[in-house]
């Protein structure tokens, strides 16, 4: 019978005794908030923000709910962490010799693209209080820009919030959505087109004619024109005698 391979010292003592692991527990990560943020991310972006749970991250991390607490509270905690990390890619500066305008729109284009990039993001951040880092540094700049428009501040916090809310509504309705993929692709766009013009015209009239320029792949348009509609709603509510915006 063959013997076990012996310790190169010498010793009677077989060498799978001091082999090293084969990896596994070496390689791990440590267990850091960032990591618990970044993986928190992952479960929202792909199962949304009511897949996540303590239980649910600790075995996608490899460890015992009670490890997260040593990083964060609770799950409240993290669920404002996550989406304050999402809003720190935001860039909240939109230059300076930008009109007010301008301002917003560069703002409010960044936001969206931040979140569509992080899906669930959007749903998440109408449950939470705006009151994280980023959070703040996104409101300020919004603010900022819209004080320079010449609304009373009453007229101007209703601008942010509705700035806001349309460009978090926008994004809700994410590229990944079943709806948007459907305009999106070339064939399934024809087909719906072809549906919709084919509708009995004395009980769709409306449809029939316009339904193929509802449906159609045109999402930056969409939410621009949205935007220029916002906006020139409000420059014409500018209190008379306001400055012109400009730079």
């Amino acid at each position: 019978m063959a013997r076990p391979p012996r310790n190169p010292s010498g010793a009677d003592t077989p060498v799978l005794w001091f082999t090293p692991p084969d990896g596994g527990e070496q390689h791990r990560r440590a267990l850091t908030r960032e990591l618990v943020v970044a993986e928190a991310l992952a479960i929202i972006a792909a199962d949304g923000a009511a897949a996540l749970s303590m239980r649910a991250l600790a075995a996608r991390l490899g460890v015992v709910p009670g490890a997260l607490y040593r990083h964060v509270r609770s799950k409240e905690q993290l669920y404002d962490l996550a989406a304050d990390s999402v809003l720190a890619e935001v860039d909240t500066r939109p230059g300076r010799a930008l009109d007010w305008t301008e301002q917003v729109r560069v703002l409010a284009r960044r936001l969206r693209a931040v979140l569509e990039d992080h899906p669930g993001i959007a749903a998440l951040l109408k449950t939470r209080d705006p009151l994280g880092p980023h959070s703040l540094a996104l409101a300020e700049a919004f603010l900022a820009a819209l004080q320079q428009a010449g609304l009373s501040p009453q007229e101007t916090a209703l601008a942010y919030s509705v700035v806001h809310d349309y460009t978090l509504g926008f994004a809700l309705a994410d590229r990944t959505t079943v709806s948007e993929q459907r305009v999106r692709d070339t064939a399934t766009r024809r087909h719906l087109h072809a549906f919709l013009r084919s509708l009995p015209a004395g009980q769709f009239p409306a449809l029939a004619a316009l339904g193929q320029h509802v449906w159609a792949g045109n999402r930056d348009q969409r939410f621009t024109a949205g935007l220029d509609i916002i906006l020139a709603g409000l420059n014409a509510a500018r209190q008379p005698g306001s400055p012109p915006p400009g730079p």
